[in-house]
């Protein structure tokens, strides 16, 4: 499975990469216009000087100024072997740039001369200048970005939180929809045009979801009168039958199994109907007794089918679980599960009721795996399965009574299922209900 990103880790570090490209394109801008700067403002320094020196040209003889920061000398025409101060050194006709000699830094500018013709040379030394600079650069660049870092920092946090805020306003009313009640609608006053629309298009799923749900309901009421009445009259027909008192024993045998197969079909219908009703709150909890419960569904098993006789025994100590739990939903559940224990081997079926759970086991081929899946839950598909609806039925009754349903093992060496009650439902001290 691909692990699922954040959005607003994702918003953040491109905020954050986004303010450092800012913070190293302002760096770079702000050092070439710097040097741009300083470089024109020296050089009309120095055209000032050297307008200043021509002025002052007189006859045909070498001649130099000198000051603290300004290095002059000019060599008339004719005289070009005169020993050049060092700066000037190896320098062509016309030069001007910014030389670096050792621990000293000079703007230099060479040209010709008009007036009087020669060449004049002139060295303005930079050098504190440039210390300055660097140190300017290696400490105020550095706070200067560390600062703008630590705004941008501040800034990506607090911009991608206000982005994420209203999606996460979104998604808690969406997770307050419960599917067991009528679907409420989500608000759609977010300032964000594009949230209004995706909560505009959620509240119109909701609305097609809640026709659908009570067209469902509906059908559910309508068949829970429509299958219960012809197993009412079914009975009504025992009932009439059994007071006429048959005396063929083969006609008494056939009755039986005709009324055990209708009470069947009647708690059958019950819980079928309750599982399709989408809220609990209706539900009618009573006090079950798991231990009396289970001898009544064996004994019913028994009674259907002769090959269960004698085949399932049956554990539970002195202080047997009594639950406060709908009757005819644990009873169904007890009846699929012990059925399809016994279909699946023909050796004996194990229920052993203690403290908080009830466990099942065999010595079968085990479940098959996707069967497994869908007990525990791991399965994805959550139709109704075509293989029958015997532990599609206990995984639904579980979930209705929120218990837990462990599958412990599965395997050649058999089946062992555990049922886990929750704690407020177990009430040891209560007795249990009369047969």
């Amino acid at each position: 499975m691909t692990r699922k990103g954040s959005l607003s880790k994702r918003l953040f570090r491109t905020m954050l990469l986004i303010g450092i490209v800012n913070v190293v394109i302002t760096l770079v801008a702000t050092e070439f216009i710097y040097e741009d700067i300083e470089e024109t403002s020296l050089t009309i320094g120095l055209a000032d000087e050297r307008a200043y020196f021509e002025q002052r040209l007189v006859g045909n003889e070498v001649t130099s100024w000198r000051s603290a920061l300004l290095t002059a000398f000019f060599v008339p025409a004719g005289k070009e072997d005169v020993e050049l101060p060092h700066m000037f050194r190896g320098k062509p006709v016309p030069y001007a740039a910014e030389v670096d000699l050792k621990d000293e830094t000079y703007l230099l500018s060479i040209a010709p001369t008009e007036q009087v013709p020669g060449v004049l040379y002139l060295a303005q030394d930079i050098t504190v200048l440039e210390n300055r600079e660097d140190s300017f650069q290696e400490f105020g660049f550095i706070m200067f970005a560390v600062g703008i870092l630590a705004i941008s920092l501040i800034l990506a946090r607090l911009g991608a939180a206000r982005i994420i805020r209203p999606l996460q306003n979104l998604s808690s009313q969406i997770r307050k929809i419960r599917p067991d009640s009528s679907f409420k609608r989500i608000p759609a006053h977010y300032e964000d045009e594009e949230l209004n629309e995706i909560a505009g298009v959620l509240n119109d799923l909701l609305t097609a979801l809640d026709t659908y749900v009570r067209r469902e309901k509906a059908l559910v009421s309508l068949a829970s009168h429509e299958l219960r009445t012809p197993i009412a009259v079914i009975s009504g027909a025992l009932d009439v039958i059994d007071q006429r008192s048959p005396t063929d024993p083969t006609n008494r045998k056939t009755l039986d199994r005709i009324r055990q197969a209708t009470d069947k079909m009647q708690a059958d219908v019950d819980a079928l109907l309750k599982l399709a009703h989408r809220s609990s709150e209706q539900d009618r909890t009573e006090r079950v007794d798991l231990a009396r419960c289970a001898h009544r569904v064996v004994a019913e098993l028994e009674s259907s089918a002769p090959e269960y006789v004698g085949r399932v025994k049956q554990t539970a100590p002195g202080d047997t679980a009594i639950l406060s739990s709908d009757q005819t939903l644990v009873h169904m559940l007890m009846r699929n599960l012990i059925q399809n224990a016994l279909r699946h081997t023909r050796d004996f079926v194990y229920i052993d009721i203690h403290g908080d759970r009830l466990s099942i086991s065999d010595a079968g081929e085990g479940l098959p795996s996707h069967v497994r899946a869908r007990l525990d839950g791991s399965a994805d598909d959550k139709s109704v399965p075509e293989d029958g609806l015997g532990l599609f039925i206990v995984r639904l009754i579980c979930e209705r009574l929120a218990w837990t349903l462990q599958v412990r093992q599965s395997s050649h060496g058999g089946t062992h299922i555990d049922i886990v009650f929750r704690q407020e439902q177990n009430h040891p001290s209560v007795q249990p209900e009369q047969e």
